[in-house]
């Protein structure tokens, strides 16, 4: 890569973060669904609330909360501090963080060390990250394998987000041969790949797919949060960006709602459900439809922006707090049984229309 192109990559990681944090970047009317989905209660519990156990397990690993800091940043200087307070806080906490995509670090081995938290938290679940697109434009399996070893990564998530690709003034927009490098990478991986959506969602005739071609789990990444296709479009400097910011198309996707509800109606594969799951009720409704583990990024980066990293754990204990309590209203004492509730969770309105047209209930 030449020394400009190196520079424009760092630079853009740096935007995402600031804006990330400064701007309002989800849609107008695109909610992620989960308002649209009830929990029928339980009037007398017959449980001790000090009882209820949050403990779950993910690809074979137990930890403290099913939920996990998803992958934000990586690859310019100032992520290092970023990463390294997430890490930390996970490690506290004993749950999973992702990082953000690593082409960086591929390009420019220089910015390993944003992205090599483990150096100093060894005892962190850390989730890899490179996006699926980079290996129709010139990576190898040899790139991956690097991935991995470097930052001795215990999982890896490969992304898809082609939506964010097209609004992106430097998006690469050749996807082919996308489905067939993904099975080389699953064939060859030495760690469980997560397939990941990063806020279009993943309808079930493709997850099924991606089981079969070997995805350890999935992560749903679906719309209603962070809309990095319109962050994409905020960086624009150019005269004619492919969309402007109140165009319709920014809506697309599939809820992150209705997609974990199909991803969980569909395949035995463990489902992360992330996108705009910015309250433990939300997050305690796709626990309930069957999801393993939760994703969350911008609140916690925000907080750890806002007010260091005592402020980013206490906004993740209470969040935790939050699924507990619900836990107790629904009578349930540990999360497997809450996993068993899908039954009690009621769509109606918009959900209960797409899932209906689509075949789920």
């Amino acid at each position: 890569m030449k020394k400009n192109e190196e520079f424009q990559l760092v630079s853009r990681k740096a935007e995402h973060v600031k804006l990330v944090v400064d701007e309002d970047v989800g849609v107008e009317k695109a909610g992620n669904g989960f308002e649209l989905f009830d929990i029928v209660p339980t009037a007398i519990p017959d449980i001790n609330y000090n009882d209820i156990s949050l403990e779950t397990n993910f690809l074979g690993q137990e930890f403290t909360f099913p939920i996990l800091v998803a992958g934000m940043t990586g690859g310019y200087p100032e992520a290092e501090k970023i990463n390294s307070s997430l890490a930390r806080i996970c490690s506290r906490l004993s749950i999973p963080m992702g990082v953000g995509s690593q082409r960086a670090m591929i390009v420019n081995p220089e910015m390993l060390s944003t992205f090599n938290v483990k150096d100093k938290v060894p005892d962190l679940f850390l989730i890899g990250n490179l996006g699926l697109v980079q290996f129709s434009n010139g990576f190898t399996l040899n790139d991956y394998n690097i991935a991995v070893e470097m930052i001795s990564a215990d999982s890896m998530a490969i992304h898809f987000n082609a939506f964010q690709e097209i609004c992106q003034p430097e998006g690469d927009i050749d996807f082919t041969n996308a489905w067939d490098n993904l099975q080389k990478i699953c064939s060859h991986s030495k760690v469980p790949v997560i397939g990941k959506e990063v806020g279009s969602g993943i309808a079930w005739e493709e997850l099924v797919k991606l089981e079969k071609l070997g995805c350890a789990a999935v992560d749903i990444g679906g719309s209603g949060g962070t809309s990095w296709a319109k962050i994409e479009l905020m960086r624009h400097e150019g005269p004619n960006p492919p969309f402007t910011l109140d165009d319709p198309i920014l809506r697309w996707g599939i809820p992150t709602s209705y997609a974990t509800w199909e991803a969980t109606e569909k395949s035995q594969l463990p489902v992360i459900s992330t996108g705009g799951m910015y309250h433990g009720l939300m997050a305690a409704k796709a626990l309930a439809m069957g999801a393993s583990m939760v994703g969350i990024a911008r609140p916690v980066l925000k907080a750890l922006i806002e007010g260091g990293e005592a402020q980013a754990e206490k906004w993740l204990i209470n969040y935790a707090t939050t699924i507990k309590q619900v836990m107790f209203l629904m009578g349930c004492q540990n999360i497997e049984e809450l996993k068993r509730q899908k039954f009690r969770i009621v769509p109606y309105g918009n959900a209960y229309s797409w899932l209906s047209s689509r075949g789920m209930i």
